[in-house]
């Protein structure tokens, strides 16, 4: 076979190969690659709970970490929006929390902090949670909103009850108010104020129980003091609305708790020594039941 015979075939190869290339498909082009969903951000009450975790592990296990301090403090910044009209409003439960949280950092670096205070400030954060949902259901409750309440009653008290022995008697009075309103099928913002008061009123009584614990013992701080101060004070502002005496029992029982302060450094104060200050708050308490119990109309 010559060379010109060869080619022939060589051409006549390609040409019979033609048809079998051209029903061959084509690849077919790649698709993008779609971004990932991106996650949804935590609600308010979430981030504070996952930083408050993250904070609490970290300075109990001697860390105090910047970062963890950071973040729990822009978490607190964050939340409890739904109480700008309230007592207190969102800029003084912020402003109260950090400050606990601060001084938490600063002994943390010179000693060993106890459980129990970053116990005291979930319970506090929680107490809040609780004044935001009942601010939010002020707009309408609904049978969600309820359930949402009772919630997180239990989650406070469950908490409180860790830190205070009067726990039991409010969390029953709160739940019957809370069962009293789910039998409204229109709550007004008005209804929920004796939820409220009770509320303010277990935490006065509760942060009064702890700092007579931790001063006793010789252990309580400048926040201790505070924390009772300012829980006196949303008592008795808030009774003070419809009870003129209230104001002027703030101003002694404010007075009571400096002079009690001034001396803790100095001396061992006993239970003794918060027996004015406690009964005055117990008593707050009854005053406001008995309002309660008065005849409408």
């Amino acid at each position: 076979m010559n060379s010109n015979s060869r080619r022939c075939l060589s051409v006549l190869a390609i040409l019979l190969a033609l048809p079998a290339l051209a029903q061959t498909p084509a690849p077919a082009p790649a698709k993008p690659k779609s971004a990932p969903p991106k996650a949804e951000s935590p609600t308010p009450r979430a981030r504070i709970d996952t930083a408050y975790e993250a904070a609490r592990a970290r300075v109990l296990a001697g860390d105090t970490d910047r970062a963890a301090y950071t973040e729990l403090v822009g978490a607190i910044n964050g939340g409890y929006g739904a109480l700008a009209q309230s007592t207190p409003d969102s800029s003084t439960v912020r402003t109260r929390l950090v400050a606990a949280l601060d001084d938490i950092y600063a002994r943390a670096k010179t000693g060993k902090i106890a459980p129990e205070e970053f116990a005291a400030l979930r319970i506090e954060m929680l107490d809040a949670q609780m004044h935001t949902l009942l601010a939010e259901a002020a707009s309408g409750i609904g049978e969600q909103g309820s359930d949402v309440l009772g919630t997180g009653l239990k989650q406070l008290a469950d908490a409180s009850q860790e830190l205070d022995p009067g726990t039991p008697e409010w969390r029953t009075r709160a739940q019957t108010l809370l069962d009293d309103l789910k039998k409204k099928p229109a709550p007004e913002p008005a209804d929920l104020e004796p939820l409220n008061e009770e509320l303010t009123h277990a935490a006065a009584l509760r942060s009064e129980a702890l700092l007579e614990k931790r001063a006793v013992a010789k252990a309580a701080t400048s926040i201790d003091f505070a924390r009772v101060r300012n829980h006196m004070s949303d008592l008795l502002d808030l009774q003070g609305r419809k009870d003129p005496s209230a104001r002027e029992l703030k101003e002694r029982l404010s007075t009571l708790i400096d002079e009690l302060e001034q001396r803790s450094p100095g001396a061992t104060l006993t239970r003794a020594d918060f027996e004015t200050l406690r009964k005055d708050l117990v008593q707050r308490g009854h005053a406001a039941q008995a309002e309660k119990q008065k005849p409408k109309g």
